[in-house]
């Protein structure tokens, strides 16, 4: 459980926190898959190798991935060749250029591949291995681009996603039974009870560190639970027309200035101090009713808590969560793309979905894990359900590059009194047009 966390965490907050799918959204280009080699989910008998590169942090699963795939496919050998998180952003545009240009990459923040050719346009395999019945839409829509080959959500699959982060609620079974809350609630009003009664009962409702912008998680659960899943999700994907300044953020950013003036949190000054692995140790310390946070700190809270803690999702009509993934692309210059597409479609295997799980993510395909019965189980369950909704909603720093830092400012002003909920809206909206508008 450990090195689940070790592995999970650092890529975690890498990218729900820092990977902005427009603008920096490789795509298709240049010549098709159709063109380049004839597709066939049938990779043949003949001997080849294929190269795929990644991190460490994200390509933590790939090892017992490739050796499962090798007892399948034993003709085709995979190679694997990790780089630091910031010395592969800077070298993969330059490696897919060259002539010795690796067959599978690692999507992390990257330059505009997509204008440069670099990817190649999936479509052709989503149809022959029928991707889009395996994955839901808004899963495949954060790695498709519309025709400008930037935007999100469009009609070119240009990557796969394999390991899924999501976010929900833990919670401390001690302090809700102490707080007389004898069921978890269903609705943004149930969850409000909730937090009166841990108040009235001199238990911290929700404990929370904002020093990194985690806010933006307790803004966006409340706004897509209460608006849809859909409608964040445009906004974070930068379709046109679309603003922040929506009924259900209103309500949210309403809800994060309303608990923190009932006491809800800690101090605003605590709050604003302290970091998502503070939080996660003061939470763990018993220091909180309810702790809005990743799957990534879920061996932490496991080890720390066992049977005391669970997770549910945010409560709305339907289940959705905030999160992300890690995914794969093909490179334009593969020799071997039907070689290399019989990987990516190995992702979503028995035996990936394992490997992916043990090094700290989640699978799409979670019907064949065996969870540790308690938190674990409770996130498990809680994806599986969200992803069969189409409720997982990429994390709101997807919409542009600054989006993080402006949401740190803003949220960190807004709980200290400094500014008020329509500045901060209308910050947040200001930076979306900066890059859509």
């Amino acid at each position: 459980m450990k090195a689940q966390h070790t592995a999970a965490a650092a890529s975690a907050i890498a990218l729900a926190l820092g990977l902005t799918l427009v603008g920096c959204a490789p795509g298709s280009g240049g010549q098709s898959a159709s063109e380049a080699q004839a597709v066939s989910t049938d990779v043949g008998s003949e001997k080849v190798t294929i190269k795929i590169v990644s991190t460490p942090e994200s390509g933590a699963p790939l090892p017992a991935i490739i050796e499962a795939f090798n007892e399948k496919y034993p003709n085709i050998t995979v190679e694997h060749q990790e780089t630091t998180f910031d010395e592969y952003n800077k070298q993969l545009p330059l490696q897919l250029a060259s002539n010795s240009s690796p067959d599978i990459v690692l999507v992390n923040i990257t330059g505009n591949l997509a204008k440069d050719g670099l990817i190649l346009n999936l479509n052709d395999y989503v149809d022959a291995y029928g991707w889009d019945d395996v994955y839901s839409a808004g899963q495949l829509g954060d790695y498709a681009v519309g025709e400008d080959l930037v935007s999100a959500g469009g009609a070119n699959q240009i990557a796969l996603p394999t390991g899924f982060f999501h976010v929900g609620v833990y919670y401390n079974k001690e302090l809700l039974a102490k707080a007389g809350v004898t069921e978890l609630p269903q609705s943004l009003e149930e969850f409000e009870a909730a937090l009166a009664k841990a108040k009235n009962a001199g238990v911290l409702p929700i404990q929370f560190g904002n020093a990194q912008g985690h806010a933006g998680f307790t803004i966006q659960e409340i706004g897509q639970s209460t608006g849809g899943a859909s409608e964040w999700r445009d906004w974070v994907w930068g379709k046109p027309g679309n603003t922040f300044d929506t009924p259900a953020n209103r309500t949210a950013v309403d809800k994060l200035v309303e608990w923190n003036e009932s006491g809800y949190f800690p101090s605003s000054t605590e709050v604003n101090g302290t970091d998502l692995g503070e939080a996660v140790g003061k939470f763990t310390a018993g220091e909180g009713m309810f702790f809005i946070d990743g799957n990534w700190d879920s061996a932490a809270i496991d080890d720390a808590m066992g049977e005391n803690a669970g997770f549910f999702s945010f409560p709305g009509t339907k289940p959705t969560g905030a999160g992300g993934s890690i995914a794969y692309a093909i490179s334009e210059k593969s020799k071997h793309k039907n070689a290399a597409a019989a990987f990516l479609d190995f992702f979503h295997s028995s035996e990936a979905s394992a490997a992916i799980f043990a090094a700290g993510f989640l699978p799409q395909d979670t019907s064949k894990l065996s969870p540790k019965a308690g938190v674990i189980d409770d996130i498990v369950n809680s994806f599986a359900a969200t992803s069969a909704a189409d409720g997982s909603v990429t994390a709101f720093a997807g919409a542009t590059v600054s989006m993080n830092d402006t949401f740190i400012r803003e949220t960190q002003d807004l709980i200290a009194g400094r500014t008020t909920a329509s500045e901060l809206i209308e910050a947040v909206q200001q930076d979306w047009d900066s890059v859509h508008g």
